[in-house]
């Protein structure tokens, strides 16, 4: 799933998507610049507009979906 979030970050255009993860939370992507999904970290780093900050752990990723008409 990490390999996938971070082809969708790096697409041109970028295409708004949400992750999913296993505990039913759900994190909008509406800009790539505010994820980090390195290679050398287990763990995906999600800012919102408000400045909080979400970590989420790469093995709990359960779907990654584009967001339609968008």
């Amino acid at each position: 799933m990490k390999t996938r979030i971070r082809e969708l970050l790096r697409a041109h255009p970028f295409q708004p998507f949400i992750i999913r993860t296993a505990d039913g939370k759900e994190y909008k992507i509406e800009n790539p610049e505010f994820v980090l999904a390195g290679s050398d970290t287990p763990n995906i780093y999600i800012e919102e507009p408000n400045g909080s900050f979400h970590t989420v752990s790469a093995l709990l990723v359960t779907a990654v979906s584009v967001l339609a008409g968008a």
